[in-house]
This record gives structure tokens, C-alpha cells and sequence, in this order.
């Protein structure tokens, strides 16, 4: 019989261990947390690691066990305040089947968090990005959107170019705050227009209500 090795019992985690596991998640949140409105102020090619260090309260070596550079800390806190969002924007589209209403309400959610919290429509504006979930989800919806044949851009990375830069630079107008809801219609009626949605279907996503808002600095 060839030989079989015994499975190895497993180690039980020591408690002091789950306790430091986690006090270095909430650390590395926290450094997180405080670097966003620093790069909100600055952007992203100013500030240096000091900067971070004095706004977290850490000291530089805490700081490097986390983040070797500006760069992979602003790559941390991108993640952290997009995908924050998408995660409450995607049980709000859960139930949508049509990819173009989908892309329009999720759009509307976003341009609102942006409209209301000053600091998260700062740093979208000073970084000039979305967020990878924010890209990858949009990428779906284009995706089926140009199978379906409901938007006339068929070049993929052409329609998320469309997207993507239409919101960036819709968030860096002046008057994001003062538009209210009726500015973000616009900006997603132009989005939509500029990939060759159905004006019909253009106004139906327009009419779509929205979820109440969470308060600035949630999600």
C-alpha cells in the first residue's frame, strides 16, 4: 500500500493572535481613514509620508509596516472609499435587468455621495478615478449593454472611457453641490446620449427612484 502521510492536526489559533490580526486591520483602516481627506486637500502628488504619519497619529515605523510608498497608500484609500460605496450601490440595481438602467441608477448613486460629502467628491477629483469595483461593474454593464445592442458604442474601452470621463469631470465642476439631483440627471442623460441609448430609454432610467441617502462620511 503506498504510503499515505497522516494529516497534520490542526493549530489552534491563540487568542493573542486573532487579537493582533485585528488590531492591525483597524491600524492599517485607520492610516487609511486619515489619508483620505489629506489627499482630498493636496491630491495626489503633494503630500508625503509625514503628512500621513501626523494625520493617523502613528509614528513612521507603524506607518511602513503597512505602506511602503504615497502611492500604495492613495492605491488603499481609492479602494476603501469606492468600493465602500459600490458595495451599497449593488443590492440598489440587485433586481434591474435591463445593463442601461443599471449603469444609470448606479451612476445617479454615485454623482449623489459626491454631491453630498465634500470630502469623497475631493478626493475622486483630486485623484481622477472612480475605483476598480466602481470600473469592473461598469464594465459589465457595458458589456451586456452592447450585446443587447442598447447602446450604439460597440468599442468596449471607448464606452468606458465615455463614462468614466464624463464623471470625473462632472464631479469637478463648481456647481456639483448646488445642482442637486436634477444636475446629476444631466450628467448621466449625457453619459447615456454619448453611448447611444434610446432617448426612451433614457428618460425611463431617469425616472428610476433612488434609495434615502446615507449621511456624509458613510458609504
Amino acid at each position: 500500500m503506498p504510503y499515505q502521510p497522516k494529516p497534520k492536526p490542526s493549530r489552534e489559533i491563540h487568542p493573542r493572535t486573532t487579537s493582533g490580526q485585528a488590531q492591525k486591520t483597524r491600524t492599517r483602516a485607520a492610516i487609511v481613514r486619515a489619508a483620505i481627506p489629506v489627499f482630498a486637500h493636496h491630491g495626489p502628488d503633494i503630500p508625503v509620508i509625514d503628512d500621513f504619519v501626523k494625520a493617523a497619529g502613528v509614528s513612521r515605523g507603524t506607518f511602513y509596516n503597512y505602506f511602503q510608498t504615497t502611492r500604495d497608500l492613495l492605491d488603499a484609500a481609492m479602494e476603501q472609499i469606492s468600493n465602500d460605496l459600490i458595495e451599497t450601490i449593488i443590492p440598489a440595481v440587485a433586481d434591474e435587468t435591463n445593463p442601461v438602467i443599471r449603469l444609470a441608477t448606479a451612476a445617479r448613486l454615485f454623482y449623489r455621495k459626491a454631491r453630498l460629502d465634500p470630502v469623497f467628491r475631493a478626493f475622486l477629483g483630486s485623484v481622477s478615478g472612480v475605483g476598480h469595483l466602481a470600473v469592473t461593474r461598469m464594465h459589465v454593464d457595458l458589456e451586456e449593454a452592447i450585446a443587447k445592442d442598447l447602446i450604439k458604442v460597440k468599442d468596449i474601452e471607448l464606452a468606458e472611457a465615455i463614462s468614466i470621463g464624463l464623471m470625473v469631470f462632472a464631479l469637478r465642476s463648481s456647481n456639483v453641490e448646488t445642482g442637486g439631483p436634477e444636475r446629476a440627471r444631466e450628467v448621466v442623460r449625457a453619459i447615456l446620449n454619448a453611448l447611444g441609448a434610446n432617448p426612451g430609454l433614457i428618460d425611463q432610467a431617469m425616472q428610476v427612484p433612488l434609495p434615502p441617502p446615507t449621511p456624509p462620511g458613510n458609504p
